[in-house]
């Protein structure tokens, strides 16, 4: 298929080297530009970066990997041994809702290809509700379902979308499927349509979710087959890297925070309750100042959220792989990642918020501990750009070189663990671990002071909303709160103590009294 081909897994490596040697050489040049006094750990300079929330974060982040670590190592083994050996638990009938928006013939021969085999392999037949955009996508997509399936052991369904978003489009979907039946206690998955699932996916995941019975949806790793250029590659394959990471880590409290709209696995009943599907067209945010607000995107926060309250557990299968085609929309790499993050920051904002009021009880511990996390990194990954940007520009401009070579070295070893737990690495995930803090940091205050502000990246749908317009004491509660955590971080650092303690310069003329030089 001519369009899958543009989309490619790895980068050159060429292209890694030549990453590899700059980073290093501007690294090396930093280290020889700054005084030892930086380097020493009884130094402001120093201890500036590691502070009660440099501890707080190292320390939460140092959690998150080697839960993770526990996860693939040990935990889910064990797991995946035991569903393996019950024989109860193959060879069901699977369901599937497949979301298809303007896809174009050569994926969508891909991916319902690659589907209508995995069912087949899985053995017990299917039931499939594919939500197109024509009737020429059902055409085409009948045509490749009866090239495949000869012996009549999947039922293949429609629904025409009309345009106004993927959650009404899903539950028109869920509701054609409810018609259809599906058996009960059978493996049931929502879908996007520009996703190529792994031969042998379902046998990989079902009896994951079906042995466990307080288990009620899982979810899958992701690998991104990305075309552009090297830095867009990347960008998406760093995300999911970080984000095997993160959800190993929270399934080992049953807890992970997202059933990724991609692909995730859930029991028919779920899919089957009508309740279900009105939750997801109909859900909204109460907020204190700016009232209801409708939920347009992040339907797989809905989805996640109505399964943690009705008391099931959501889990991670790591060895088990799906391959998003991806593309950033081409407005320029910047302008891409921003309206890319603002979709999926505003969701977890808003599912944050509801999902919050479920209560530790009901979340866990250590969820509601990561949902509170949430709220608190929407501003930590700002402190050191303004106490270092600071000081450079009240004290002496050396505290911009160490706080470059600070964040090489540190986001260097962030990179270098995600890809130990990961097993993806390039040497553009340093410098793109800390794009994405800073960019990303920048993003959720916006989103926290307009969650009212969202629309779909792809479709037009929600920008026409005047109740999805930045308002005016938004704005000003934004700024109000900005310069608010400028004025304590001066404050609290006592960046505008006159004293020679951050002047470098210092240590210069005392040497050149002593010596005389």
């Amino acid at each position: 298929m001519a369009e899958q081909a543009e989309h490619r897994r790895r980068s050159s490596p060429v292209t890694a080297a030549v990453i590899m040697a700059c980073w290093l050489g501007a690294m090396g040049g930093l280290i020889a530009l700054i005084p030892a006094r930086a380097l020493d750990p009884a130094d402001v300079a120093f201890l500036a970066t590691m502070g009660a929330v440099g501890l707080w974060r190292w320390g939460w982040g140092g959690l998150h990997l080697l839960r993770a670590l526990v996860y693939l190592r040990h935990t889910f083994p064990m797991i995946r041994r035991r569903a393996e050996a019950d024989p109860n638990v193959a060879g069901r009938h699977v369901g599937a809702v497949v979301l298809s928006w303007k896809m174009g013939d050569e994926m969508n021969a891909a991916v319902y290809g690659n589907l209508f085999r995995d069912i087949l392999d899985n053995g017990g037949g299917g039931t499939v509700v594919a939500a197109v955009s024509s009737e020429h996508d059902m055409a085409l997509i009948g045509h490749v379902h009866a090239m495949i399936d000869v012996k009549g052991e999947i039922r293949l369904a429609f629904t025409l979308q009309d345009g106004t978003g993927k959650r009404s489009a899903m539950a028109d979907a869920l509701a054609r499927l409810r018609e259809m039946g599906l058996p009960p206690d059978c493996p049931g998955i929502l879908m996007d349509g520009d996703t190529l699932v792994a031969p042998g996916l379902i046998r990989a995941t079902a009896p994951i979710l079906l042995h466990q019975n307080a288990v009620g949806a899982l979810t899958v790793d992701n690998t991104p087959l990305v075309a552009g250029r090297t830095i867009d590659r990347e960008w998406y394959r760093l995300r999911m890297a970080q984000r095997h990471v993160t959800m190993s880590s929270m399934a080992m409290s049953g807890r992970v925070l997202v059933l990724t709209g991609r692909w995730s696995m859930f029991r028919s009943q779920i899919l089957t309750d009508a309740s279900f599907a009105a939750n997801l067209l109909h859900d909204v945010v109460h907020h204190p100042r700016l009232g209801r607000i409708i939920m347009l995107t992040g339907d797989d926060k809905s989805s996640w959220r109505w399964v943690i309250e009705q008391g099931w557990e959501v889990t991670y299968v790591p060895d088990a792989v799906i391959y998003c085609l991806e593309s950033l929309p081409g407005k320029g790499f910047v302008r891409d990642t921003i309206g890319l993050q603002k979709r999926w920051f505003g969701n977890m904002v808003r599912g944050g918020i509801k999902a919050l009021a479920m209560g530790r009880a009901r979340l866990g511990t250590f969820a509601w501990i990561a949902l509170w996390d949430q709220r608190v990194s929407t501003w930590t990954p700002l402190l050191g750009l303004v106490f270092f940007g600071l000081a450079g520009v009240m004290h002496d401009p050396l505290f911009f070189l160490i706080f470059m070579l600070w964040v090489m070295l540190s986001r260097s070893v962030q990179a270098a663990m995600v890809g130990m737990i990961s097993g993806r690495w390039h040497p553009a995930f340093a410098p793109l671990i800390y794009y994405g803090q800073i960019v990303g940091s920048g993003i959720k205050i916006f989103i926290t002071f307009n969650p009212n502000v969202q629309k779909w990246t792809r479709q037009n749908t929600g920008g026409g909303d005047p109740a999805a317009n930045v308002r005016g004491d938004s704005r000003v509660l934004m700024m109000a709160s900005i310069a608010c955590f400028i004025s304590a971080i001066v404050l609290f650092s006592n960046l505008n103590d006159p004293s020679t303690r951050f002047d470098f310069s210092a240590d210069r003329l005392a040497m050149e009294m002593i010596h005389g030089r």
